[in-house]
């Protein structure tokens, strides 16, 4: 019997992003399953579900449900006890042979999560390519590359970020938990997929097919921030950008 690890979150009544996703994972005969997505009205139960605490949280609503909806989808490979498992964004489109990388069958058992995704036009990572495999490589993320469209999170990873959670609860978004704050914690392994075979829509295109609500809440919420988080973002973003410039390298979706 075939075991379930594609994933892909998705709002039930939005028939437009299922029939792209439809389309988008036929055309490589890869087999998935829709996870509908957690809406606003359903956060307090949900997070209340997972024993999380909303009281201190600065997102918006639309972040927090995305965040329960791939916490969710975590558990579920928990109780499934699943190897790995490959989970997805609705707005997004594969590149070629993205089939051959939806396992965790072709790097290490220390590595927690395989970024399948392009997000940043530029990025940092390790020079040495931990696998090269389909004539792609491997290499590990050392700088900030947020996103959570596409990605493979193994036992290890879920395992790892479950019991963060517990301390960081949702006072960030998802993404920038496990594609940012974590990457400073010696023992979390996230490798970046060289070309990558995932993008977002409105990353990929200039004329946006998929608006994003999200996109929306988040850029609204960071224009809201306090003074002093501003200020600190704004003494940080030079050299942020100053090390990607230097040392970071070019990202191709392929």
């Amino acid at each position: 019997m075939h075991t379930q690890h594609n994933y892909v979150i998705s709002v039930k009544n939005n028939t437009q992003r299922r029939n792209h996703i439809i389309s988008e994972f036929g055309k490589q005969n890869i087999p998935f399953e829709f996870f509908d997505a957690i809406t606003p009205d359903l956060i307090e139960a949900k997070a209340k579900e997972f024993d999380l605490d909303l009281s201190s949280s600065s997102l918006t609503k639309g972040e927090i449900a995305c965040a329960l909806s791939h916490i969710a989808l975590w558990h579920l490979a928990k109780e499934k006890n699943l190897d790995y498992i490959c989970i997805f964004e609705d707005d997004i489109y594969l590149g070629e042979n993205a089939i051959d990388f939806l396992s965790n069958s072709y790097v290490n058992e220390n590595v927690d999560v395989i970024k399948l995704e392009k997000h940043y036009a530029r990025i940092k990572y390790k020079s040495n390519p931990d696998v090269i495999f389909k004539n792609r490589q491997l290499h590990r993320l050392k700088l900030k590359h947020t996103g959570a469209a596409g990605y493979v999170l193994t036992k290890k990873g879920l395992t790892f970020i479950l019991d963060k959670l517990k301390n960081y609860q949702l006072s960030r978004a998802i993404d920038d938990l496990m594609f940012d704050k974590l990457l400073k914690e010696p023992e979390y392994n996230v490798l970046q997929l060289i070309p990558a075979v995932c993008i977002q829509d409105y990353v990929l295109n200039n004329d946006i097919t998929f608006s994003s609500a999200l996109a929306n809440e988040r850029d609204n919420r960071r224009r809201s921030v306090s003074i002093l988080s501003k200020l600190r973002r704004e003494l940080i973003r030079p050299f942020y950008q100053l090390n990607k410039r230097l040392f970071g390298r070019d990202l191709e979706f392929k």
